[in-house]
């Protein structure tokens, strides 16, 4: 009876976590996570500093909160570490 609830056991766990897998996937549009772009990618005047209009998504976000000097930009010292996967 063990040996038969163990046949019956180990394909539904691996068919669950393929399953659990490919929502995932899916769920990320199949892509891995990208790196977020550098400074000087992110700086497209070349002038050494970010301002508001140079800037995307959370980052824009909390442009003022990275603002420590309230310079109306970001050094790259103002920023903070980028997320590590």
């Amino acid at each position: 009876m063990k040996k038969l609830s163990t046949a019956v056991l180990l394909p539904v766990i691996t068919a669950s976590v393929l399953t659990l897998f490919s929502v995932n996937s899916l769920a990320a549009g199949g892509q891995p996570p990208q790196a977020p772009p550098s400074f000087s990618q992110m700086d497209t005047n070349g002038d050494g500093v970010l301002t508001k209009d140079e800037v995307k998504g959370p980052l824009a976000d909390d442009f003022d909160r990275f603002d420590a000097d309230h310079s109306g930009s970001l050094t790259e010292e103002e920023l903070p570490a980028p997320p590590s996967h």
